[in-house]
């Protein structure tokens, strides 16, 4: 009964996904900085991913994006590094009933929110989790830097759910040091595990963004703080 209510609630409620801070911005009044959060909105739910680097930016890209943080029902942190927590604290300051889901609280997966998955724990320097989020048309999979390497929050995102492709995969690939040879590789795996759109930001770098929008064809448009994305 469970699965029927949720496949209900997911064919009728489009997920939306807003970038809130990034290293660059897309919107007019939003800053951009070195770090990243992410809002996901579905069938009534909202999940915060991540929360910036510096408070008082994030707390403005909020206001000037129209969120009110106490609709926030929930905060999953990718891992616990500076350019990922910074809004913390002014954030449950004006929320206290958020419930924060930190990587080293949980030995494993679990669900967020209907229909909003996180992967756990995925080892590495630091260990890091990624959201995944149910649609009709597959999993989409938001990372905040990636240390343990993408391919393993992808090979978790799939573990996790039980599927063999991802529809969507967004946010941090920490591959900015890498060379086209390595980054090739990576995309190379990414389409072995049949990932068909991946949209690399904050952490990835220049190189990594152009031969990812080459390889993925996800167009010119830029990917940054103010970007909505939604999907059926």
């Amino acid at each position: 009964m469970r699965t029927i209510l949720l496949l209900l609630l997911m064919a009728g409620s489009p997920l939306e996904i807003r970038i809130v801070y990034d290293n660059t911005s897309v919107e007019a009044g939003l800053q951009p900085d070195w770090g990243f959060a992410a809002l996901v909105t579905r069938g009534g739910s909202r999940v915060l991913f991540d929360t910036g680097a510096k408070p008082d930016l994030f707390m403005a890209n909020l206001k000037k994006l129209e969120i009110d943080p106490g609709s926030i029902e929930h905060l999953v942190i990718s891992h616990n590094h500076a350019d990922h927590t910074g809004g913390i604290k002014p954030l449950l300051a004006q929320n206290p009933r958020i419930k924060v889901h930190m990587p080293e609280a949980r030995s494993g997966p679990f669900e967020v929110a209907p229909g909003i998955y996180s992967t756990g724990p995925v080892q590495g320097q630091p260990i890091e989790q990624a959201l995944v989020i149910e649609t009709p048309k597959g999993i989409v999979v938001l990372t905040g830097c990636s240390h343990p390497g993408v391919v393993k929050m992808v090979e978790a995102a799939e573990k996790q759910r039980g599927k063999n492709s991802v529809r969507l995969l967004l946010g941090g690939f920490h591959m900015l040091q890498q060379s086209a040879d390595q980054i090739n590789a990576t995309i190379s795996r990414l389409k072995q595990l049949n990932v068909a759109s991946a949209i690399p930001t904050h952490c990835s770098g220049d190189l990594t963004i152009k031969l990812f929008r080459e390889a993925f064809r996800t167009g010119p448009d830029p990917v940054g703080a103010g970007k909505r994305i939604v999907l059926d």
